[in-house]
């Protein structure tokens, strides 16, 4: 089935965030769906036309929230600031009725604060008051949020289009003892080269993250295909775009993965955390109690390997580190000949040097907040 022909009019601004580190996965990932990306820190900015934010929400693996820009103004006092708040039109984004909330991001204002920014807008519409929102890495929902981005005396509003964040697919409702975000499991992938049609293997799967994001890659099959998005209690909702976005991507989407992919894991509890989220996002893994010492590669042609190693931050753990690395980096070389390697380690130079990777490539990202390192060898 094909998709909907998309004129070529620019009706829709959107700035689309990322996890730091994810920004060139996100550029490649836009790309590839025609679209004319500008990589920006923390995320890109794209342009095209109506639907575009649909659109963004239900293909994009790396995205993390989608906000569709509302205005920009200049304000150096608390009048002009009211002022370029009423001048944004926001009819189709919100009834009147429903209090929106915001999210306020400030740098280097000459406004006083956050509470100064939810007065005036209370001002601006007409409203006794205008509710807060809490940081949009985090949260999320039905109705309207917008984030007022303030920098010097100059303001950008921008309206979630989002609600929930994008990393909330619905599958892992359990997690193991090392949690990974979906949108960073699909970007390291999507750092990594990973086709969807070569093996996959991550020797330390935890809840199948890797696994079950290298899947839907697998089988095209398109990450937002849920209900609830932000965009979908707007004034201006197309629902018919909606539903024809969604038939088309379903239509996509293969019965199963176009190649094998492997979990290991030394816990037993990990691996059926795995195989139920891997239920719950409808596939099937092939997921075996082995520890990573003694692990070779499974039958099939050279693939990848994907890794998220402890990083010791739990006690007891730090003393075992340095051996497990070594260990790490012995099975690559020695039990996987010929296959590609990724592993997301911390930011901890003796750690690196035990995993003993000649030649790989390194790459600053964050797990959680944390400093890591994505490592690519070829």
């Amino acid at each position: 089935m094909e998709r909907p022909v998309m004129n070529t009019r620019a009706d829709e601004h959107l700035f689309i965030s990322t996890l730091p580190g994810l920004e060139p996965a996100l550029e490649q990932e836009t790309a590839a769906l025609g679209w004319k990306p500008r990589r920006v820190e923390g995320g890109v900015e794209v342009s095209g036309p109506a639907g575009l934010h649909q659109e963004a929400n239900l293909r994009l693996r790396t995205a993390s929230r989608v906000l569709w820009r509302v205005g920009a103004f200049q304000a150096h006092d608390i009048a002009s600031l009211t002022r370029g708040l009423a001048s944004l039109k926001l009819a189709h984004l919100w009834d009147g009725r429903a209090t929106p909330r915001l999210s306020v991001a400030l740098k280097r204002t000459g406004v006083p604060g956050p509470d100064v920014v939810l007065s005036a807008a209370a001002r601006a519409w007409n409203l006794a008051s205008v509710g807060k929102a809490g940081p949009l890495d985090e949260e999320g929902g039905p109705g309207l949020t917008l984030l007022v981005r303030a920098e010097g005396e100059s303001f950008t509003v921008s309206a979630d289009t989002s609600g929930e964040p994008l990393h909330r697919r619905g599958y892992r409702q359990e997690v193991s003892r090392a949690p990974l975000r979906e949108t960073l499991a699909a970007g390291i992938l999507q750092l990594a080269g990973y086709d969807g049609v070569e093996p996959l293997v991550d020797p330390m799967c935890g809840s199948g993250t890797f696994l079950v994001e290298g899947a839907w890659m697998s089988m095209r099959r398109a990450p937002g295909l849920r209900e609830g998005f932000a965009f979908e209690s707007f004034p201006g909702f197309d629902a018919k775009g909606w539903s024809t976005r969604k038939t088309t991507a379903a239509a996509e989407q293969l019965p199963g993965p176009r190649a094998p992919l492997h979990g290991f894991d030394i816990n037993a509890g990990s691996l059926g955390t795995a195989r139920r989220n891997a239920r719950r996002a409808g596939v099937t893994l092939t997921l075996e109690r082995r520890d990573v010492r003694v692990l070779t590669a499974p039958p099939g042609a050279p693939g990848l390997l994907v890794a998220n190693p402890p990083y010791g931050k739990r006690v007891g753990e730090a003393d075992d580190l340095p051996g497990l690395y070594r260990a790490l980096g012995d099975t690559l070389r020695r039990g996987f000949p010929g296959w590609r390697a990724a592993l997301l380690v911390p930011d901890d130079t003796s750690l690196i040097k035990a995993l003993a990777l000649s030649g790989a490539r390194e790459l600053p990202v964050r797990n959680g907040g944390l400093r890591c390192r994505l490592l690519l060898t070829k």
